[in-house]
């Protein structure tokens, strides 16, 4: 038997590197899946790589209210109930200095991390409950722990994502939902790219391979590093972990 077999799972993000791999990897294990995120042909293309009878796809934005009772009701609806929520819904916005922000930039990411996160564990918890218990996985960054220049935006909000698993799992271990945060450093997929783009137009390349030298590990994750970890979280092998921060950087916040 897999490690989620039977097991009903909730993905946000569905369709970004880690969603992706993490949605295969846990098809692999036995989870009947619902793949969530905002563009419909890339959630297709994520859900190629599982087993079409146990998962379903839904259109959503994690910012609303409506979107996320959408996503969960689809769950129960499909698969009678959810054990498991993996938050890993994110966008990397603007590298922007402070002085030249947009405070909607801020407020957007805010938007997609935090109270993206809070809706759902919020909308999940009575059917965990019904369970008798169940497990949320939210995605953080190290940029929570070590920013840089012009991340105001993004580290802030995954800063936040910390004190909200902090404070979930607090409420929620005596039911028997656990709680804990995945801390990724750079991670070897489109938003790395991304960044590494807007920090240094024209020289993204040099400035990755700067980046890499500066981890002990001399390297970037794969996202099947990152969803292995996710699976951990997300299965009894983690039965007595909560409220718990999972810094996974080659080592990056060491030094």
């Amino acid at each position: 038997m897999g490690k989620l077999t039977d097991k009903v799972v909730i993905i946000t993000g569905a369709s970004g590197g880690i969603g992706t791999a993490t949605a295969a990897l846990f098809s692999r294990e036995g989870a009947k899946l619902v793949l969530v995120g905002r563009d419909e042909e890339r959630l297709r293309q994520a859900a190629e790589g599982c087993d079409s009878a146990r998962t379903r796809t839904v259109v959503a934005d994690v910012r609303t209210a409506e979107d996320t009772k959408r996503y969960v009701d689809a769950a129960v609806q499909a698969f009678g109930g959810v054990d498991v929520l993996f938050a890993n819904a994110g966008s990397e916005g603007m590298v922007t200095p402070i002085a030249d922000l947009d405070v909607a930039v801020l407020d957007d990411l805010h938007a997609i991390h935090v109270r993206g996160a809070f809706l759902g564990i919020q909308k999940v918890i009575p059917h965990m409950r019904e369970r008798g218990g169940g497990s949320i996985v939210v995605t953080s960054s190290t940029a929570a722990i070590n920013s840089f220049p012009g991340c105001a935006a993004y580290a802030t909000s995954k800063a936040a994502v910390l004190a909200l698993v902090r404070t979930a799992a607090a409420e929620l271990a005596p039911v028997n939902i656990r709680v804990n945060a995945m801390v990724p450093g750079g991670v070897d997929n489109r938003m790395m790219y991304a960044f590494t783009e807007q920090m240094a137009p024209g020289h993204a390349e040099a400035l990755r391979a700067g980046y890499q030298q500066m981890i002990p590990a001399r390297r970037v994750a794969t996202n099947e590093e990152m969803a292995k970890l996710a699976l951990f979280l997300a299965s009894d092998d983690s039965s007595y972990c909560h409220g718990a921060s999972f810094v996974a950087d080659g080592g990056l916040t060491i030094v």
